[in-house]
């Protein structure tokens, strides 16, 4: 069985993060995730909106989910090392500005696995979900609501 694995925070859940779950499980034939639990989340104050109970009910109820988990570390690395991933699917914008992405792709090696981003297009971000800034994004891959009949 070949598992994918995604780690975040998942805090202000999106079309972004839903979309990076439909690639991921495409990738494999199980999926888990795992979020930072609250006392580890730093994105500033205020975050996370919700707390850990209420991003981990969202995530579990994604289709594309298997399993999701709360993980009590500062970063992935004791999750990967527990679920083991042949895949572990981080979101592009994660080719970023932290030492965390280097940890996590070393402990997925370690297990024999590597590490994949997801490339969903357009590239979302809770913080500026929040400023509003998404609201005249159209990304034409989804329906509204009123063209279905």
């Amino acid at each position: 069985m070949k598992i994918v694995h995604c780690h975040g925070t998942f805090d202000l859940l999106h079309i972004g993060h839903v979309m990076m779950f439909e690639k991921a499980r495409a990738l494999g034939d199980k999926l888990v995730v795992t979020l930072t639990a609250d006392e580890f989340v730093t994105k500033g104050p205020g975050r996370p909106v919700f707390n850990e109970e209420q991003r981990l009910y969202w995530v579990k109820s994604i289709r594309y989910v298997d399993e999701a988990y709360i993980i009590r570390e500062r970063t992935g690395v004791a999750a990967i090392n527990e679920v083991k991933p042949q895949i572990y699917a981080k979101g592009r914008d994660r080719v970023q500005w932290t030492t965390v992405i280097a940890e996590e792709e070393a402990a997925v090696k370690a297990w024999g696995g590597e590490l994949v981003y997801i490339d969903t297009g357009t590239v979302f971000h809770s913080g500026e979900l929040l400023s509003g800034k998404y609201l005249t994004i159209k990304t034409g891959v989804y329906a509204t609501t009123s063209s279905i009949k």
